[in-house]
């Protein structure tokens, strides 16, 4: 029910921002520049610098999908743009994946902060995003190397989606007896570590 009502209220964002974007441009001299070619590849390129926030959903995959359920975060975004068709980014948001119960353990939700650089190609309204840099974790998770690619599209100058993947290698955590406000949310020894995956998606709207 919570996911349902997630989807309902994304399609909301989008379909306000997509109506108010459409008055602007019906309003403006850009509409007149590109009446005829309906954004044909002239999204976002006419900018030399990009702001986006976005929401980022998420489902972990492979060895993390054993300790995590569904994730959900957000994330502010610059871009720099050297070139009509190339974007240099970074990217600061906060994550979090909620814990499973695994053999009568509950695992504490994951949560981290990413910090990362990245490299656009744009293809059209379309784009790649290569990522790396750091992910700041809580709950004794440390910090360890983030990376992560993706592939984007631009469905107006103002609202982008991309799907991507994410991963980084956590270091092993290991919960204390007695430790009641520890990774398992209560006593008992464990520990746990590995590369972890995720395959999520960025809704963004950029200024």
């Amino acid at each position: 029910m919570k996911k349902v009502s997630f989807l309902i209220s994304v399609t909301a964002i989008l379909i306000s921002a997509n109506a108010q974007d459409s008055s602007v441009i019906a309003n403006d001299t850009y509409a007149a520049k590109t009446k005829n070619h309906s954004y044909n590849g002239d999204v976002t390129l006419d900018k030399s610098f990009i702001w986006s926030i976005g929401l980022e959903p998420s489902i972990p995959v492979g060895h993390f999908h054993d300790y995590s359920g569904f994730g959900f975060g957000a994330s502010l975004q610059g871009e720099i743009k050297p070139g009509k068709n190339v974007g240099i980014t970074i990217n600061a948001g906060y994550i979090a994946y909620s814990g499973k119960t695994v053999d009568s353990f509950k695992y504490s939700s994951f949560k981290y902060w990413p910090v990362m650089g990245g490299l656009k190609i744009y293809m059209g309204k379309a784009y790649l995003h290569g990522q790396a840099g750091a992910g700041f974790g809580t709950n004794e998770l440390g910090t360890s190397f983030w990376y992560g690619a993706g592939l984007g599209i631009n469905f107006t100058k103002r609202i982008d989606a991309e799907l991507r993947y994410a991963g980084w290698k956590q270091s092993e955590v290991t919960s204390g007896s007695g430790n009641s406000g520890g990774i398992y949310g209560g006593g008992g020894g464990g520990g746990y570590g590995g590369h972890y995956s995720t395959i999520g998606l960025r809704l963004a709207v950029n200024f």
